[in-house]
């Protein structure tokens, strides 16, 4: 089964309009059309939260957030407080995810479904919508060579496929992610929902209930993977479906000199080797084990900043200073997402 993440590149015309303006920075919501040639009804639209400084643009993140919506207003906390120093924030809303839904589902659950096809469908679409963002903000004149991508879980499993592709993104950090997508499977919490449909009697193709299966063609066919191309293992029928979405099979295409891993040590979402394997793939990259949990860390997005400020050459004592700072952005946030 292969597995297609090309689009057709084009002028992309977008409806935008500023939903806050700061002392420093402006705040737009933007939506244009996505260039995924097969979304599901509902996400066709892409959504993003772009922040701009008023003063000189003199870098670029992108952050892509998890599965589900909670965690999305923690990551939105980033835009004007990274702005306010410098840096275009622009925060995607992933297909399938918070306002971007598909019709008569849940945020998040088509991600990891019984039906690979439905998986592929939203893998396709979210590295596209990326993609597509990292255009729209060149068109812009607002996605500098000074660059970060941002993933956090969910997040950072499609940025391992999009930095892998695309050579413009100039630094990448994956935040409390991981691989092994069967393990994500049979044992991450998150996906209990998906172990109920195996136990009520869901037969999927590809054996995605059998958990023993699934870990012995992991191991056999990996060693194989990490000689491939991008085109080898997009096209190449003997390699299981599953591993050609896995952040593991594309860790030996990146530039492990542009990579960050942060881990969290009481991480209970993700399984431990789930996250093991992914960092063992990216050796080379730097990696970072703070004492938290898989989400303990989201009101605590100031060290988060930092690091990002360090990753494009901008933290000083000042800027570290000035993120710090309260936005009347914060309080946007907390009204709206906490009613």
């Amino acid at each position: 089964m292969d597995i297609d993440f090309t689009y057709t590149k084009q002028e992309l015309n977008d409806v935008s309009g500023y939903i806050f303006k700061g002392k420093s920075y402006r705040c737009s919501y933007t939506r244009f059309p996505t260039l995924y040639k097969n979304p599901a009804k509902g996400t066709e639209t892409v959504e993003l939260y772009n922040f701009t400084p008023k003063s000189e643009v003199r870098a670029s993140t992108l952050v892509v957030h998890g599965l589900g919506s909670r965690n999305v207003k923690y990551l939105l906390w980033l835009g004007p407080h990274l702005a306010s120093v410098g840096v275009n924030t622009t925060v995607l809303v992933l297909p399938g995810n918070h306002t971007r839904v598909e019709n008569n589902s849940v945020s998040g659950k088509s991600f990891f479904w019984p039906d690979v096809k439905v998986m592929y469908q939203f893998w396709e679409h979210s590295v596209v919508d990326v993609l597509s963002t990292i255009d729209f903000l060149e068109q812009k004149g607002l996605w500098k060579e000074n660059n970060c991508l941002v993933g956090y879980c969910l997040g950072g499993m499609i940025s391992s496929i999009v930095a892998s592709l695309d050579k413009r993104v100039s630094q990448t950090i994956f935040m409390t992610t991981g691989g092994h997508i069967p393990k994500i499977m049979h044992e991450s919490s998150t996906t209990a929902f998906l172990r109920r449909m195996f136990a009520k009697g869901v037969k999927p193709k590809y054996d995605l209930d059998n958990k023993n299966k699934l870990y012995d063609i992991y191991n056999e066919q990996l060693p194989r993977i990490k000689n491939m191309s991008f085109e080898e293992l997009a096209t190449d029928d003997t390699i299981h479906p599953l591993l050609k979405i896995d952040p593991l099979s594309y860790a030996h295409l990146l530039d492990k000199s542009k990579i960050s891993f942060i881990d969290a040590l009481f991480d209970q979402t993700l399984p431990i080797e789930s996250r093991r394997s992914l960092y063992k793939a990216m050796n080379g990259g730097r990696r970072h084990v703070l004492p938290i949990t898989h989400t303990g860390w989201l009101p605590f997005q100031y060290f988060l900043g930092k690091y990002i400020l360090h990753k494009v050459n901008l933290y000083t004592k000042k800027t570290a200073k000035q993120l710090l700072k309260k936005q009347q952005f914060d309080d946007i946030l907390t009204e709206f997402f906490d009613k």
